[in-house]
């Protein structure tokens, strides 16, 4: 494990993945979680996931400010933004967000073949993750802790992570469970991601998930997370919706265009 194991959860819960029809399909989380990751810059953010079949939502507040998130539709095929500063929300549909996606995709491979000796592979974290043999109880589910070492981008990275079968964060190596089936690109990249993060991300894809995590850099603090509720179960259905009083903007008009097409 590494930082970016720590901030991937986070950012990943902002993308629309999924390791398909496979032995995670069958562990995909049907309720809530929320956790906690501080930053090394001392930032705190509270993450808030809902999943049911067909529908997630994640929604972010940091410490005094407004928060914001998205909701994905699979089964109507829609993301909507939420901009809780504003107090608006944006519907987009997913079939051109992914055509958008493929090629900026399909640019980000042609600049990386442009830069000579340089490969997938390169920057990869190496490392070992050790069971320690205690546990904890996090959010009122027991974990396993396992420590490890290694190297990132020349860095070296220790740490503490709590693991548990079937709950906690990316279980079985889905990022918010229930999430659309549609983007074969998102899929790939989630397998990459697992396989870069080595043993953990062998335990992830197994159904383990993460319910604490430290990270450090040289000796020094470079973030942490921590679940702070589970519940399993169907959601609410106002999880999946707009908060009252949210005003709709087009497309258009959230990026900077001011006129409704």
């Amino acid at each position: 494990m590494r930082r970016a194991v720590l901030v991937s959860t986070v950012t990943l819960g902002l993308a629309w993945s999924g390791l398909g029809p496979s032995a995670a399909a069958a562990q995909r989380f049907q309720g809530m979680i929320r956790f906690t990751v501080h930053e090394e810059s001392g930032r705190t953010m509270e993450i808030t996931q809902y999943a049911k079949p067909g529908k997630s939502s994640f929604m972010a507040v940091e410490a005094g400010k407004p928060g914001g998130g998205m909701i994905v539709d699979s089964t109507a095929g829609t993301l909507t933004m939420i901009d809780g500063e504003h107090k608006t929300y944006t519907v987009i549909n997913l079939v051109a967000m992914q055509q958008m996606m493929q090629g900026m995709a399909g640019m980000a491979r042609g600049m990386r073949g442009t830069q000579r000796g340089t490969t997938d592979a390169e920057g990869a974290p190496k490392g070992t993750i050790t069971a320690t043999g205690r546990t904890e109880v996090v959010a009122g589910v027991t974990c396993q802790v396992y420590t490890y070492e290694g190297t990132d981008n020349g860095k070296h990275e220790t740490g503490e992570v709590c693991l548990a079968k079937g709950a906690g964060l990316m279980a079985g190596g889905d990022v918010m469970g229930q999430m659309p089936g549609m983007m074969g690109m998102q899929r790939q990249t989630m397998q990459q991601r697992l396989q870069a993060w080595g043993p953990l991300g062998t335990l992830l894809a197994q159904g383990y998930g993460i319910l604490k995590g430290t990270n450090y850099e040289d000796g020094k603090p470079k973030g942490s997370l921590e679940v702070t509720a589970f519940q399993r179960g169907a959601p609410p259905d106002a999880a999946f919706h707009a908060p009252p009083g949210f005003t709709e903007k087009s497309v258009g008009d959230m990026m900077g265009g001011g006129r409704r097409p």
